[in-house]
């Protein structure tokens, strides 16, 4: 998995081509999950002529704006709102230009089942099979947890990629209906990942770890919706 700065920047630089940095069993995946501001200052159709002029299969995880605890919830329902429009629209563009080799996977977008709701209709409409959940600002897995499964219980998607939970302890406490996590932090940590190199052994450990507990190893942790109610893989970062 990569961004799409990071994306774009290399499409520029290479003629439009990844094929140099994909080996044959990999599927590429950019995610639009950056700093809040580059998310808003990302024009539409900028996107959709990046997005059309990659002529592999790849996946694009859909982003826009920013939706926080502290903010006033008028502001959370429009930014989500928002968002969904952009959703909306991405899908339209993707049939009407034909980009049947682009999966574009939109966020379980908010906090909470309210949040969710106000996607729901649309993403069946869509016809929305996997959503992604990002977990880069939520520190407490618990919290993330519980938000992820609110999330499967509103939009029943097929799989639910994760971003930002990638430790196999995390991912083995993840509900079962993820199928896919990536993030940066966990394998760098693990390898030792510094200018001078990396831990080819730690970097292997890991990807192991967490292959095994994605694919066999989940303790089926479940939180409960109830109880959250009334309380409030690849290694080199590409995604399969």
């Amino acid at each position: 998995m990569v961004n799409y700065s990071k994306a774009k920047r290399y499409f520029e630089n290479h003629d439009g081509e990844f094929d140099e940095i994909l080996e044959p069993h990999q599927t590429l995946t950019i995610t639009g999950t950056e700093d809040d501001e580059d998310t808003v200052d990302r024009p539409r159709w900028d996107a959709i002529d990046f997005l059309a002029g990659i002529d592999c299969e790849f996946r694009y995880v859909l982003d826009w704006g920013w939706v926080y605890p502290n903010m006033p919830s008028s502001n959370q329902q429009d930014i989500i709102d928002r968002y969904v429009d952009r959703v909306k629209w991405f899908y339209e563009k993707k049939e009407e230009l034909g980009l049947d080799h682009v999966e574009l996977i939109p966020l379980g977008k908010g906090l909470h089942r309210e949040h969710y709701l106000r996607a729901v209709e649309v993403y069946e409409q869509l016809g929305v099979e996997r959503i992604g959940m990002y977990g880069v600002q939520t520190p407490s897995l618990k919290k993330f947890i519980w938000r992820t499964e609110q999330a499967i219980d509103v939009f029943d998607p097929e799989g639910v990629l994760v971003i930002g939970k990638q430790s196999p302890n995390e991912v083995a406490q993840l509900p079962d209906r993820v199928d896919g996590v990536a993030g940066f932090w966990a394998w760098k940590q693990a390898c030792n990942l510094t200018a001078g190199g990396y831990s080819s052994e730690g970097l292997a450990t890991w990807y192991y770890n967490t292959k095994e507990k994605l694919r066999n190893g989940r303790t089926n942790r479940q939180i409960g919706l109830n109880a959250g109610l009334h309380g409030e893989v690849r290694t080199d970062g590409r995604g399969r």
